[in-house]
């Protein structure tokens, strides 16, 4: 299990429907463009990345049916990281979800959270983190601090002392969340 300062991969490959199939092929590019379906995934301060795809086929031998393949990279374990999207995005899970084999729905949360975990790819063929100890608030803080430090530097360029001093004791006050 992956501590909270260890960013965690997570894919999770799932059967589904044909007719669910071709609904998320129809329906994805508008809601691809809509911020009002991702501004709340947008949100969740620990998720680094997430992607939604859609297979049609895959090799000789394998079930016939197609596959949504998720993907995503979060800080925690990924049992956590199911359950805060099966209780902050309920109606968006029944989107990408409803039409799956055996999908319960996304509450009760512990069986939405075994749901994904059983259809969980478990290898890791190849994983990169830039700052693996670095959670995505700590790298938010510190962009989100250097470009208010980089504001401060050039209003306070013409400042005295004095002045410079009390500039810079309220930065301090307004920027100590992001030390």
């Amino acid at each position: 299990m992956a501590s909270h300062n260890q960013v965690s991969p997570i894919t999770v490959l799932t059967p589904v429907r044909r007719f669910w199939y071709w609904w998320l092929r129809l329906t994805w590019p508008g809601a691809d463009r809509g911020l009002w379906i991702k501004r709340p995934t947008l949100r969740l301060k620990f998720i680094h990345v997430a992607h939604w795809g859609l297979i049609d086929r895959l090799p000789m031998g394998a079930p016939s049916h197609p596959y949504v393949l998720f993907q995503s990279n979060f800080d925690g374990p990924a049992r956590e990281y199911a359950e805060a999207f099966a209780l902050g995005l309920p109606w968006r899970i029944r989107g990408l979800w409803a039409g799956g084999y055996g999908f319960p729905g996304p509450r009760p949360s512990n069986d939405f959270v075994d749901y994904v975990l059983d259809h969980a790819v478990n290898e890791r063929y190849h994983y990169y983190a830039r700052s693996p100890t670095a959670t995505v608030r700590t790298v938010r803080a510190a962009l989100e601090l250097d470009a208010s430090f980089k504001r401060f530097r050039d209003e306070t360029k013409e400042l005295g002392p004095d002045e410079f001093a009390e500039a810079w004791q309220r930065f301090l006050t307004r920027e100590q969340h992001n030390l």
